[in-house]
C-alpha cells in the first residue's frame, strides 16, 4: 500500500486512505485528477500511487528511482515548457523567468498516443502523468478530450491546483481527487 509517514504533512489522509481503497479493488479510472491548492503534495502522493500500480504488476525496487528520472519505459511525464533562445524547455530542465510564458502544446500530447500505442514492457498498464494540467492550450486540451474518450490501457494522472481552468468534458471524464488545505496548526 500506499507508504504513509505519519511526520510528513504533505500526504493528506483522506486521499491516502482514498487511493489505497483504489489500489486493493484495482478497479483504476482511466483518468485522474488530483486539485487542490500548490504545495500540498500532489506531485508527491502521484509518484507515490504510480509507485504502487506499477508495483501491483512488477515489483521492482528500483521503480520510484526510475519514476522521478522519467526513465521507467511505462511512465510517460507531460510538463509545462516554454521558449528560451529558440528551444524548447522543459519545466524541470531551469527554472523559467516570470516574463516566460509555460505552455502545455499539442505536440507533447500528441505524443501520448504514440507511447500509449506501444506495447506495455513492465507493466500491464501505462501510466502518464500531466503536471500543472491548467497549463495545456486549447489545442492541447481537445487533442487530450480525444485520447481520454479512446479506451486504452492507460491511466492519466493531472495534477493542477486551478481545476477551474481544465475543461469540463476534461474534468467529467476523469476521477476527482482533492487535496484539501492544511490546517494552521498542521
Amino acid at each position: 500500500m500506499i507508504d504513509l509517514k505519519t511526520e510528513n504533512l504533505l500526504i493528506n489522509k483522506e486521499v491516502n486512505e482514498n487511493l489505497e481503497s483504489i489500489l486493493k479493488r484495482k478497479l483504476f479510472s482511466n483518468g485522474y485528477i488530483f486539485y487542490g491548492p500548490e504545495g500540498i503534495g500532489k506531485k508527491q502522493t502521484a509518484f507515490q500511487f504510480i509507485k504502487e500500480i506499477f508495483n501491483q504488476y512488477a515489483p521492482n525496487s528500483y521503480i520510484e528511482e526510475k519514476i522521478i528520472d522519467n526513465n521507467y519505459p511505462d511512465f510517460l511525464l507531460i510538463e509545462p515548457t516554454y521558449f528560451s533562445k529558440g528551444n524548447l524547455i522543459n519545466r524541470s530542465e531551469s527554472k523559467p523567468s516570470k516574463n516566460k510564458k509555460e505552455t502545455i502544446r499539442i505536440e507533447q500530447i500528441r505524443n501520448i498516443k504514440n507511447f500509449l500505442a506501444q506495447k506495455s514492457i513492465e507493466s500491464e498498464k501505462k501510466i502518464v502523468l500531466i503536471v500543472d494540467a491548467d497549463h495545456l492550450n486549447e489545442s492541447a486540451s481537445n487533442c487530450l478530450l480525444k485520447i481520454l474518450e479512446e479506451p486504452t490501457n492507460g491511466i492519466f494522472i493531472l495534477l493542477t491546483s486551478r481545476i477551474n481552468l481544465l475543461l469540463d468534458t476534461i474534468i467529467s471524464r476523469c476521477q476527482l481527487i482533492r487535496f484539501k488545505s492544511f490546517s494552521y496548526k498542521q
